[in-house]
């Protein structure tokens, strides 16, 4: 059968879903989203797919039913499994595990990301320590870091991360002595919608949380607004963000003097209302 769409481009199985339905129907336009629920023995409910879409979950008894309608070959078959896996899994542990798994099922890792690059995104403390070295004069010994680093994070693991942080080139011993960046930012890139970011950025909110919790030793600005406007509205929003986040871009590449401090920028903007009400 053929493929429409090749799903090792895909980590996002609800993704994979839209994409092959979509392509599928440019070739065979009776191939609709209702159809695909007549081909999952769905008839009395028509809007599953739509439904599978936008999140409801899927029973292994369905993955079976979605890998038939598909054509899934076996090793194509077990990626989806996985995918959905990483999807539905019930704590963090779990999903790390499927997480894994999908990178060892890949026929080229690298696309995803690299095992490396998927280490320094599992823990938060990865990225702070790499902006902690700039602003500090670290040596080989991590107590400093751990002494100051929020919050908290064990000396065993501090130390594992630097040894990362060389290992991908992303830190080295200046001429003193001292572990320094070998560069002035990192960017997710091309993963950054992937399944791995999207639990790094759940870390960087859960840091939020702390430092809202926890009484300040150093400034911070928490704020929060819930407004109604209108799409159109929305949009000019959207605009706005992007723009803010080009400027503080532009404010950290641009700082000459010596950074003293590491500071920790969430931006959460997100709709409260369900725009089908489903």
């Amino acid at each position: 059968m053929e493929k429409f769409v090749d799903i090792y481009q895909f980590t996002h199985f609800r993704k994979y879903l839209e994409e092959y339905q979509a392509a599928r129907a440019q070739q065979e336009p009776g191939f609709t989203r209702t159809e695909i629920c007549n081909l999952l023995g769905m008839e009395k409910s028509r809007s599953y797919f739509a439904d599978v879409l936008r999140g409801k979950k899927v029973s292994p008894r369905m993955v079976t039913k979605f890998i038939e309608v598909l054509g899934l070959e076996k090793k194509e078959a077990r990626y989806f499994e996985t995918m959905v896996q990483v999807d539905q899994a019930k704590n963090d542990t779990i999903r790390k595990a499927a997480m894994e798994e999908l990178l060892r099922q890949h026929p080229n890792p690298q696309h995803i990301i690299n095992t490396d690059a998927y280490e320094y995104y599992n823990h938060w403390y990865h990225s702070a320590l790499f902006a902690i070295l700039d602003a500090m004069d670290v040596g080989d010994d991590m107590a400093p870091v751990q002494k100051r680093i929020f919050p908290k994070v064990p000396l065993g693991k501090l130390s594992d991360s630097l040894e990362l942080l060389q290992r991908l080139g992303l830190a080295r011993k200046n001429e003193e002595g001292f572990w320094k960046p070998t560069r002035e930012s990192i960017s997710s890139g091309p993963y950054n919608n992937a399944e791995l970011i999207k639990q790094y950025q759940l870390q960087c909110f859960e840091l939020s949380k702390q430092a809202l919790i926890t009484p300040p030793k150093v400034p911070t600005v928490m704020s929060t607004m819930t407004f109604s406007i209108s799409s159109e509205a929305y949009k000019d929003l959207e605009a706005a963000v992007q723009e803010f986040k080009a400027k503080a871009r532009r404010i950290i590449g641009e700082d000459k003097a010596k950074a003293d401090s590491v500071y920790q920028l969430n931006l959460h903007l997100f709709s409260n209302l369900d725009p089908e009400g489903k």
